[in-house]
Parts: structure tokens; sequence; C-alpha cells
């Protein structure tokens, strides 16, 4: 990858002064060696998420390359990276100060003095922000799966304003976030990879131990003499005498729910008689979630509304149903209705005796009796 436009983050030093003409003089350190992290966006790869973390080396034979390095000489100063480069054209507008001639070399990073022409620049670092970034581009190069800058030429040094509003202080931001992210993940990896190989190392002690238990059972089982042999193949006896025992116990169950389902089969039958008896005598319908004694109850009680039942047993209500049931004769509600039509249309006939009234009476006379 050729001319990748990156920046790299230095802390601005505190040992600032102001000349007599208003200008801020700065000492400064502005790039360096090592190892620094990038967004895969940043860099320009396409095969990679936008926010993989990536990287990129910076020996030094790059970074203090008399060509680069002279790339720095008199560089101008921004506030925050500008969204285009600096040149001749935007300078007017961009440019706050510059670098104070060339370069210098300190340990492992370029620095130099800054000098601010511009009170805005000044006020800004008076306001507390505390870091520069140098902007610049290089060629990438790709050596055995690492990445290294080559050919890094400078465009600008940029005061950052840290957390403030604008694209630039943002893009600025992101690249910091980015490596302090990396370095919370890289950390989290490594624990994370720790407490992994300690729970591998706790499992492998319990299949050890496991094992050891078992061979120590299998020994044991070996040494084991004929008398607990003997007690096993009696307790196996006296297994299969329990396993006879619960076989008759079953068959007895099976007999006795044969016999329950035959006098299921028997309520059901008399139930079913009860509901068509109470449909033909009161034409009562949905009876089905009602009992038989709760059917002939309703019955007694829908024809004799005259007489009160509480108190009576089921077996004189049912004695009463049984009454109703004979009286029927096979006469239906609705027959009843049209017979009744048709005595009120004919003339008076002789006062016909009520079977039901009297058979209720009998019943009365006889219960008293008892």
């Amino acid at each position: 990858m050729a001319k990748v436009n990156l920046t790299d983050r230095i802390e601005v030093p505190s040992e600032r002064k102001l000349t007599d003409a208003g200008q801020m003089h700065v000492p400064c350190k502005f790039a360096r060696t090592g190892t620094q992290l990038y967004t895969a966006g940043q860099l320009g790869l396409k095969d990679k998420e936008p926010n993989e973390i990536i990287e990129v080396h910076r020996e030094e034979a790059d970074v203090f390359d008399d060509d680069s390095m002279a790339t720095f000489r008199s560089a101008p100063v921004t506030i925050g990276h500008p969204a285009e480069q600096v040149t001749a054209a935007n300078a007017k507008e961009l440019q706050v100060g510059s670098l104070e001639g060339m370069p210098t070399r300190d340990e492992d990073t370029l620095g130099g003095v800054l000098v601010l022409t511009a009170q805005e620049a000044i006020d800004v670092l008076e306001d507390g922000t505390q870091e520069l970034s140098a902007g610049y581009t290089c060629d990438i190069e790709d050596v055995d799966g690492k990445l290294y800058q080559r050919n890094i030429r400078a465009n600008h040094i940029a005061i950052v304003a840290k957390g403030r509003a604008g694209s630039s202080c943002r893009i600025s931001d992101e690249a910091l976030e980015a490596q302090d992210s990396a370095i919370a993940a890289k950390a989290a990896q490594e624990e994370a990879e720790k407490a992994e190989a300690k729970k591998l190392e706790v499992e492998a002690e319990a299949k050890a131990k496991k094992k050891a238990k078992q061979e120590k059972r299998a020994e044991d089982l070996k040494s084991e003499d004929s008398a607990e042999l003997t007690d096993a193949l009696t307790l196996v006896d006296e297994l299969k005498i329990e396993v006879a025992d619960a076989n008759t116990t079953i068959e007895a169950l099976k007999v006795e729910l044969a016999d329950a389902k035959v006098a299921a089969s028997e309520g059901v039958i008399e139930r079913c008689a009860a509901i068509e008896n109470a449909r033909l005598i009161s034409d009562m319908r949905d009876l089905g979630d009602k009992s038989i004694a709760e059917i002939e109850l309703l019955v007694v009680q829908d024809q004799m509304p005259d007489k009160d039942f509480s108190g009576k047993s089921e077996a004189f209500v049912s004695a009463m149903f049984e009454i109703l049931v004979d009286a029927l004769d096979g006469e239906t509600p609705m027959g009843k209705l049209l017979k009744k039509a048709n005595l009120d249309d004919a003339k008076p006939a002789p006062k016909k005796v009520d079977k039901v009234a009297a058979a209720r009476q009998a019943s009365i006379d006889r219960n008293k009796k008892a």
C-alpha cells in the first residue's frame, strides 16, 4: 500500500515560552519508533472489518531516515488534523505555526521546537491540550504477515484537542481509543487464556483422580473373596423371588382392573338410562356433567314443584323417580302437550284418575307406615 495517510500522537511538554512578539515556543516530540495500533479502516484494508485493530511496525531506519526527517523541516502546525493535506493554497487558512527548522532525534523519538504564531493555537494549549499528532503519508509493506511503515513523508503537526467537537478531533480520538481498546482487549484475552489454562489444569487433575479411584476400585473387586461373591448370588436369588411376587401382584391387579371396567360400564348404562328418562319425563337437556342422583333429584323437583325434597335420602328420591318412569308408559313431553291440547278442545269428560299422583300418594303412605 502506497502513501497511506496516518497520524501519530505524543503529549506536549509543559516547557513553553512566550516571546516579546507574542509567539509561543514549545519543545515537542511528535513521532516515535515501535509498534502502533490502527484500525483497518484507517489503513484502507478492504479485506478486513473497518474497526479491526491492526499492528503496524515503525522501524528506526524509517523514522530517522534522512529523506523522511527532511520532510518535517518547518512543517506547518494545525489545530486538529485537517480534512485535507496542508498545501501552499490552504496554509493561510489552516496553519497556526510551524516546526523550527529540522527535527532532531531524541532516543526513539523525533522532536524539535514548535513556533506558534496564532493566538487560537496558544489558547488551545493553555486550555489544557496535552497532545501533538503528526500527520504524514507512508507506504505499508507486508513482511511475512507483519506490516511496516516505509517512506514516511510529513505533511503537518496537529495540536490535538482531545474530546472537543470537530471531525478531525474525533478521528484523532478514535485512533487513541482504538489503541486503548486493543491493549485492554489483549489483556482481557491473556486473562481469559490463563483462566482457560487453569480450567484445563483442574479438569486434568480431576480426571487423574477419577482414573486413580477407578483403578483402585478395580483392584478391590479383584481381591474380593468367594464369600462376597456368594452373598451377591444369594442377593440375586432373593431378587428373583421378589420379581415373582411382583408378577403375582400385577396379575391380581389386572383382575381387579377388569372388574372395575365391568362396573364402570354398568354405571355408564344406568346413567344413560337416567338421562334418557329425564328427557322423556321433563324434556331436560345438558345433563352430561350430572350424577345419577343429581339427575333424579332435578326431574323429581321439576315434576313435583310443591313438595320439599330437602333432607330426603337418595333412596327416597330414587323411588320417586322410578314412580315417574313407571307412570310415563312411553309417553313423551310432546305427546303430553298434544294430549292436553286435545282435552282442552273436547267436551267435558269424566274425571280421569291421576296415576302419578296416586302412585306418589301410595309411596308417601307406605313411608309413613314404615
